[in-house]
């Protein structure tokens, strides 16, 4: 079951994730408290989660506020990400799976070759898309049997988001920029990442995952380039 806490702390999470509470917006218990209907508690007890993610800065006898990211930033998230998964890989292939994981990999690649099957490429598919991809990514750091990857990735996933809404996966920037093509790209990336695993070869492995997360952070890169290049404001609005 649901607490009150967790439900507050996915509620404040998405309007930062959204765009609600924007870059260096201060957070008032009171405010929230009253806008969520519930007590001070929990919103004091979320506003301490968020800042342990990294979404809010606590200021001493100022309070929290949301984290200004800078475009460096989101490319930095990236740099780390390639690494960080990278070695994950690594570790997985070196220390080799459970036959339940190693089904699992293989239910997602089957699942991808379902959804390419597909003559379309409408809302649905890039829907099933991005839970597919999210769930793939987050298996290799489960499957590393590692316990600190997962907040840290969780963190640095958020950053492109916290930066400009746009780079929500599921927005309408995102999705041009992110073609069926490449995604089909990024899903031939997966194929390749879990063969290395399977066969135990960790430096392929591993170097696979780190330019798969290139690629994409290089992806998003050049779309930015083009919207600045373009005079259309590319930074966070306080």
């Amino acid at each position: 079951m649901v607490t009150v806490t967790e439900k507050v702390i996915e509620q404040i999470r998405e309007r930062i994730l959204d765009g609600k509470f924007g870059p260096g917006a201060h957070l008032h218990e009171a405010t929230l408290a009253a806008d969520l209907g519930v007590s001070r508690t929990p919103i004091r007890d979320a506003l301490r989660v968020l800042g342990n993610e990294e979404l809010l800065v606590y200021y001493p006898n100022r309070g929290y506020f949301v984290r200004t990211v800078e475009i460096s930033d989101v490319f930095s998230a990236y740099d780390v990400r390639g690494t960080l998964e990278g070695l994950a890989c690594r570790v997985i292939a070196e220390n080799g799976l459970t036959e339940i994981q190693r089904k699992s990999f293989t239910d997602l690649l089957e699942l991808g070759d379902s959804i390419f099957a597909s003559p379309h490429w409408g809302d649905e598919e890039q829907k099933a898309w991005r839970s597919l991809n999210s769930n793939f990514h987050f298996a290799i750091i489960e499957a590393s049997n590692n316990r600190h990857l997962d907040p840290i990735m969780r963190q640095v996933r958020f950053f492109p988001r916290i930066f400009d809404s746009r780079f929500d996966p599921s927005s309408d920037f995102f999705q041009a920029v992110h073609t069926r093509e490449q995604r089909l790209r990024s899903h031939h990336d997966h194929q390749h990442i879990v063969e290395a695993i399977f066969r135990r070869e960790g430096a392929r492995a591993e170097a696979l995952m780190r330019e798969h997360v290139y690629a994409n952070r290089e992806l998003l890169r050049k779309a930015v380039e083009a919207l600045m290049a373009a005079g259309v404001e590319v930074a966070p609005v306080d």
